[in-house]
């Protein structure tokens, strides 16, 4: 698996990789607070807000594909929690669209709006890691003072999990090599067990071997990145724009659709 697997597409160049990092962390937290913010009957208004990180998707010559493979990959964490909420409130709703109306139990509409909000959510989120370098992101966020020990445990996290990726994959392709036949439920999780626990254990000693090389090399806890970092006159443009678009949501769709 390539170490660029996550941000690969942050390499690019467009108007949106551009923007400090700092800048785009910053409108993206706030952006976030104000979609989990809406209440449960605001399905409607979701959708306006997922303009926003689409614009900026779009912009950044993301592909679309690969935002929403990424979004229903880490989907059945989030099905598992808003396909139970049908079930445990049932009171009737009336939901209308224009010029339609239908009834619904609260459930549903519940249901929906956390889909909703995580779709947006995601975007949002994607959209600032395909449009930024992930030694970038690291370096602003320290920057802005985010604790030293939380951006190094982020950064190690970073390079550490394709570590043990590729070895799981190394592993997997010869135990495809040695057996090719089905050996049974009770022998396959007996196999299963034993390259998890290998893998455990070969994990740990590379961990140990990665923290003597990186000490040996003078590594402080601190991510440094080739590129300058400076706010000009396009960062603050993308923060006008992106407060504007958020007090007209707030202030003049919000009323209205909810």
């Amino acid at each position: 698996m390539h170490h660029a697997h996550i941000d690969k597409f942050a390499y690019q160049d467009s108007p949106v990789h551009r923007l400090d990092a700092r800048v785009k962390f910053i409108v993206m937290v706030i952006f976030m607070a104000f979609v989990i913010s809406l209440p449960p009957n605001s399905v409607v208004i979701l959708s306006l807000y997922a303009i926003g990180p689409f614009a900026v998707l779009v912009s950044g010559r993301i592909p679309l594909r690969f935002v929403f493979k990424q979004i229903i990959i880490v989907s059945p964490f989030i099905l598992v929690l808003a396909l139970s909420c049908p079930f445990y409130d049932r009171t009737p709703v009336s939901v209308s669209f224009g010029p339609l109306s239908w009834q619904i139990t609260a459930g549903w509409l519940r249901c929906c709006n956390i889909l909703a909000k995580f779709t947006v959510t995601m975007m949002c989120i994607i959209a600032l890691v395909s449009t930024t370098r992930f030694t970038n992101l690291l370096e602003g966020l320290g920057k802005l003072g985010i604790p030293k020990i939380l951006t190094a445990q982020l950064g190690l996290l970073y390079r550490y999990i394709f570590v043990v990726i590729d070895k799981a994959q190394h592993m997997l392709l010869s135990r495809r090599a040695r057996s090719s036949n089905y050996l049974g439920f009770r022998n396959e999780l007996k196999t299963a067990s034993a390259m998890i626990g290998s893998l455990f254990i070969r994990s740990i000693d590379t961990a140990e071997n990665i923290s003597i090389a990186m000490q040996g090399r003078g590594f402080n806890q601190k991510w440094r990145s080739l590129s300058q970092m400076h706010t000009g006159w396009a960062d603050y443009l993308f923060i006008v724009l992106s407060a504007i678009y958020i007090l007209a949501l707030e202030l003049f769709a919000k009323p209205v659709l909810t």
